[in-house]
């Protein structure tokens, strides 16, 4: 092959010469789409061309001896297409040339390759001056078809990330997705392959292996300067699998099993190992899963510090989709920039179904966040007419005081209308500044004490079953007779208990001292303690995930009791049908009287008289007033009679009222890529102080505590261990042992 510039004289070939030919090669001008055709530049000659030799690969050669560095673009056109091989074009005297990715409908003509055939006709590898003609096309074919652009494969994330299959002319929408790509090939066919060239404008990479020659080179595309496209690919891989990947990382885990997680938060480190075991055949390490989970957490609910920054939002978006809610939220400043304390929410969901459907108490209690900004959660409870919780409000605070108290109680007075404190009860442990909270803001309103926590400071000083079961006789008892009789017999079996008692006003503790409008006669704050334990998952999450599970679990749950409510049997919901059916079976050891004017007198087993008067719904034990429910008493009545017991149960527990405390809906929400735009200066975490050692998460347990997790073994507490060998306390013979063995 020889070069000939234009003017140098022609070359002929013999017949002999049937396989050589002549290329005509223009560069360094441009192309006028207009006139499609090529203007400007240099036009050089390659005689002596074998057929044989002409290849894509080959044509590398031709553009060296024109002083050109590699990799470069060719052209060149065919019968019913164009045909273009391009490279990257990194000499800067190329700048001039055409662009090889500008946009054209017609392509322009390059080379002339002639030959002539032994009888001197032209050959089928003859290509004229004016177009490129196709082997089999006719004379009139190749005169008139028109120049095709050829549309090159598009690069589709959704689908082809999963087995990526590159080829040259594939466009990819981005940089990143091609890097992507490249990382799920080597992924998918476990091999080892190494970014050479990683650039905003070119990526090259290849094999790790020296003896491998798979190859890829993409670069970007000067139209929209995002698109890239392959220039060069060699696909074929030479070196062998390797189960060592360094794409295999805690980020690109967290990615990949996204989905994963979402489905099933609690998903374990042997079934991830697994699963990474099938898909990759590596193996992964525990802290490499719990790197994943955390880039995999992030992913789902987003960044603490982008969460706080989205209150505001939420917040309008959640008064948007659940008109007459209330919502508040209270932030210090740090200069202009306000830092998250507090945020109060009440659905109007439930401040309605409360109001028109529920009895006048309500239980309070506050609860530990174990997320990163740890805080705590208070709620406000009621009692549905089923006996069930009935949550009413919940705010996060930053610490649990009279001063966080007293706006939470605040705000919640508003909501729920509170004007007269004689009409409502609470119901409380005994925490930080919450009975002083209540004292100022509802004078005149019962508070009750969980005898719970009251026993467990008691028992503090005052250890024993049997003053355990004189305590609880003495708040269970709903007579101011027998609860005289149950602390008398306290101070009986211990006088410093009873005067440990006598210091606590009897009226927040005992049914004895409770007032009879609430229509619940409860002494342990259980209903708060069952909603805590029911949010129990959502206590570890950032801001806005923390409060969405628990609207989400509330919506859910006003939507069951919807449904459930059609499904009884009876006009009182299924705990109240089946506490009536107790109280039956304990009639009977009692024995009724007919006095007259629909009052009895009612004998029970102990020899114990009661009056009970049906027209008004009384007995002398006062449990029928406190509870709204018929009495042992009452029911002795009731069933002698013949008498439906339902028709004397307080309307509080009927279904009409059960129906308007779920008929309010909570709506849903929708994304935060659909809240509205509130404009106001985005929220700040606050500090967050990371503690020593690893963050409990579990309770603490009361001594006398059992386990739910399936124990059958109670703990040792204020159990004296006693050695075997030597007889001291406070070792076993083992660790006796262990001490004996320990030089002086």
């Amino acid at each position: 092959m020889t070069i000939r510039r234009t003017g140098e004289e022609e070359c002929h070939y013999d017949e002999n010469e049937e396989e050589a030919f002549t290329l005509r090669v223009h560069h360094h001008g441009r192309f006028n789409e207009a006139k499609n055709e090529y203007i400007g530049g240099e036009v050089t000659y390659f005689d002596w061309v074998c057929i044989d030799f002409l290849s894509l690969l080959n044509l590398d050669v031709i553009a060296k001896d024109l002083g050109y560095r590699l990799p470069l673009s060719y052209y060149w056109k065919e019968y019913g297409e164009n045909v273009e091989y391009e490279q990257e074009v990194e000499d800067a005297a190329m700048e001039d040339c055409v662009d090889p990715t500008s946009y054209w409908e017609q392509s322009f003509e390059i080379p002339e390759m002639a030959s002539e055939d032994r009888d001197g006709s032209e050959s089928d590898m003859h290509l004229s001056e004016g177009e490129l003609n196709s082997v089999d096309g006719s004379e009139e074919e190749r005169r008139h078809t028109p120049w095709v652009r050829k549309t090159y494969p598009e690069f589709n994330a959704e689908t082809d990330l999963k087995d990526p299959k590159f080829q040259v002319g594939q466009v990819f929408a981005s940089a990143d997705l091609f890097r992507k790509a490249v990382r799920a090939h080597a992924l998918k066919q476990r091999r080892a392959v190494v970014f050479e060239k990683n650039d905003p404008n070119r990526i090259r990479v290849g094999c790790k292996s020296e003896n491998c020659g798979w190859q890829i080179f993409a670069s970007i595309l000067s139209e929209d300067r995002r698109t890239f496209k392959v220039k060069t690919y060699t696909p074929l891989h030479t070196c062998a699998m390797v189960f060592k990947n360094g794409f295999v990382n805690s980020n690109m885990l967290g990615r990949k099993y996204v989905n994963q997680w979402r489905v099933n938060p609690d998903w374990n480190f042997a079934g991830f190992a697994q699963q990474l075991r099938d898909d990759y055949s590596v193996d992964a390490s525990l802290w490499q899963y719990y790197r994943a989970r955390k880039h995999a957490k992030k992913l789902i609910e987003g960044t603490v510090k982008e969460q706080y920054a989205r209150i505001w939002d939420y917040c309008a978006e959640l008064r948007r989709m659940n008109p007459g809610s209330t919502t508040q939220v209270k932030c210090s400043l740090d200069g202009d920039i306000p830092v998250f304390q507090r945020i109060y929410i009440c659905l109007a969901a439930l401040r309605k179904g409360w109001l028109e459907g529920c009895r006048r108490i309500i239980g309070l209690d506050g609860c530990f966040i174990k997320g990163q900004h740890r805080g705590q959660l208070l709620t406000a409870v009621g009692v549905d007419p089923n006996n069930q919780m009935y949550p009413i409000a919940y705010a996060v605070v930053e610490t649990e005081n009279r001063e966080t108290w007293q706006w939470f109680l605040e705000l919640l007075k508003v909501d729920l209308n509170i004007n007269n404190s004689h009409g409502i009860a609470w119901i409380t442990d005994k925490q930080k500044g919450l009975i002083d909270a209540i004292t100022d803001l509802f004078p005149n309103s019962e508070h009750r004490f969980c005898v719970k926590h009251l026993h467990n400071n008691f028992k503090v000083y005052h250890k024993g079953l049997l003053l355990k079961q004189t305590l609880w006789g003495a708040s269970t008892a709903a007579t101011e007779q027998r609860f005289a009789q149950k602390m008398a017999y306290m101070r009986e079996v211990s006088a410093s208990a009873y005067e440990w008692m006598t210091d606590k006003d009897p009226r927040h503790w005992s049914r004895a001292f409770f007032k009879e409008f609430p229509k619940c006669d409860m002494l342990c704050n259980n209903y708060c303690e069952g909603f805590n334990s029911a949010i129990l998952e959502a206590r570890d999450k950032p801001i806005i995930t923390l409060l969405e599970m628990i609207r989400n679990y509330l919506m859910k749950r006003m939507a069951k009791k919807r449904v459930e409510v059609d499904k009884w049997h009876h006009l009182v919901g299924p705990k109240v049908f089946k506490f009536i059916e107790k109280v039956k079976l304990e009639t009977s050891g009692c024995h009724s009287d007919f006095c007259g004017n629909n009052i009895f007198q009612v004998r029970n087993f102990e020899q114990d008289q009661f009056v009970v008067d049906i027209q008004n719904r009384t007995c002398a034990c006062r449990r029928w007033q406190l509870v709204g429910i018929p009495c042992v008493h009452a029911m002795c009545v009731i069933m002698t009679s013949n008498m439906d017991p339902i028709q004397f149960v307080d309307d509080c527990y009927k279904k009409d009222r059960y129906k308007l405390a779920y008929d309010p809906v909570i709506y849903g929400l929708n994304g935060p890529s659909m809240w509205p735009q509130t404009g106001d200066t985005p929220i700040r975490c606050p500090e967050f102080k990371k503690q020593r050692g690893r963050p409990r998460k579990a309770r603490k347990l009361q001594s006398d505590e059992v386990r739910q997790d399936g124990t059958t073994r109670l703990r040792k507490n204020y159990v004296l261990i006693h050695c075997r060998r030597c007889g001291q306390v406070g070792h076993n013979k083992k660790r006796g042992r262990q001490q004996k063995k320990t030089p002086k």
